[in-house]
């Protein structure tokens, strides 16, 4: 079986950057979480690009993307919208992340026409029922020395992170270090300002106007987006589906990547049928 190659493209109109995996397929974005970046997604891209083309995004703001105005989680969804059109993908599956959930939540409901099939993974929507400690990045006067605290820590661990292989295997520890050496190199300012929007962001009651397949994972161990919290949205978005990956925190698709793509192709494969 050939290797699935992953390619890295930057959209100059839009100021996005990007991967690409697979020639031929349905279409599947992918939208990783806050402070996060696209190479996230490169297990899962290396073994969906066999069957899908696979575009996965630095959002804004992140990795090579540029901030713009798009630093409210509304703002993003146009934005990837926008660069769907580009692209001339006129129906796509759509895979959010954490704070990309929110973004993948909001890009359902006002492009309902674009998004074919929806996946929330550990999805920060409706943050503001998350556990307060995940706010502490807010607090006035202790939230942004903290934030900036967490960035020096990065930049002490870079040298190991960047050692650290794409495809890695999966765990806890290599991933959190490769993810935070990359935090530790994004600018700070523009980072504060989507935290504040995603907080600020609220569905609601509007989940209940989804009318897509949709899938919910979560991680077991998942502490900044609980299962209580995956749950909720499985409840509350009409017919969705809700999967539990054993072993994992906030990251599946990178601290537990092969359960991650066999979950996510089952829901695809059933959602096909």
């Amino acid at each position: 079986m050939s290797i699935v190659q992953i390619m890295q493209h930057y959209h100059h109109r839009l100021g996005i950057s990007y991967l690409t995996a697979g020639e031929s397929g349905p279409a599947i974005v992918f939208l990783h979480g806050w402070g996060a970046f696209k190479e996230l997604w490169w297990s899962a891209l290396r073994d969906l690009g066999r069957d899908y083309r696979c575009f996965a995004i630095d959002m804004p703001g992140h990795g090579e993307s540029r901030i713009g105005r798009a630093d409210q989680i509304e703002r993003i969804a146009v934005l990837i919208a926008d660069f769907c059109h580009d692209l001339g993908l006129s129906t796509i599956i759509l895979v959010g992340h954490s704070m990309g959930g929110s973004v993948a939540v909001e890009m359902t409901l006002h492009y309902p026409h674009l998004v074919q099939r929806l996946a929330l993974i550990d999805a920060a929507v409706d943050a503001y029922r998350m556990p307060a400690y995940t706010r502490i990045y807010l607090l006035p006067h202790l939230g942004w020395p903290t934030f900036r605290l967490t960035q020096a820590i990065g930049r002490a661990f870079r040298p190991l992170g960047q050692r650290i292989p794409h495809e890695h295997g999966g765990g806890w520890i290599r991933p959190w270090l490769r993810r935070a050496s990359y935090l530790a190199t994004f600018d700070p300012e523009g980072l504060y300002r989507i935290l504040r929007s995603l907080f600020a962001t609220r569905a609601d009651e509007r989940l209940q106007q989804i009318r897509v397949p949709t899938l919910v994972m979560t991680g077991q161990f998942d502490s900044l987006a609980p299962p209580a919290h995956a749950r909720r949205l499985a409840q509350v978005i009409p017919g969705a589906r809700y999967v539990m990956i054993p072993v994992s925190l906030h990251n599946p698709m990178d601290e537990r990547p092969r359960a991650f793509t066999c979950a996510l192709r089952a829901f695809l494969a059933e959602t096909d049928s």
